[in-house]
């Protein structure tokens, strides 16, 4: 069982959700976020056919876009905002034949500056389609701050 959260986290969780689901890109791509907290999180995407590809599963960069934007919120649990260092994402099997796309992010390292992730992204059946590791630079932005722009 994961522990509970704390009053931050939540008030944390409380600020960044509407502030994913608000952005347009994000509204495009259309995902649900499942479960958000500084170590794990999850969430999902309809295999809507506007993401697919030209051979008809999802589209690579649908995929790395959903993936980073979670990945993302996950290391901004951490109480700053963050921006992506590196993202590595192995595509194992095409997403098709599923009515979702969900994205796991597992925290692997949190240092002063650098947060590291490791990323699981399957369908319906629990299939692996992709893995990878994000990293991320924490900002000096705070996320319960008033301020969302990066200066």
């Amino acid at each position: 069982m994961r522990p509970t959260h704390t009053e931050k986290e939540n008030a944390m969780r409380e600020k960044i959700i509407p502030e994913l689901y608000a952005n347009e890109y994000n509204k495009f791509i259309g995902f649900e976020i499942l479960e958000l907290s500084s170590t794990y999180s999850k969430a999902r995407i309809k295999a809507d056919s506007r993401l697919h590809n030209t051979y008809g599963s999802i589209h690579g960069g649908a995929l790395l876009s959903f993936v980073d934007a979670m990945a993302g919120a996950t290391g901004s649990m951490s109480g700053h905002y963050v921006t992506t260092v590196s993202a590595n994402l192995n595509f194992l099997l095409p997403a098709v034949n599923t009515e979702y796309i969900y994205c796991e992010c597992m925290k692997l390292k949190t240092g002063k500056h650098i947060l590291v992730f490791d990323i699981r992204v399957t369908d319906d059946n629990g299939n692996l389609l992709d893995s990878g590791e994000f990293s991320f630079f924490a900002s000096k932005v705070p996320v319960l701050g008033d301020n969302l722009k990066f200066s």
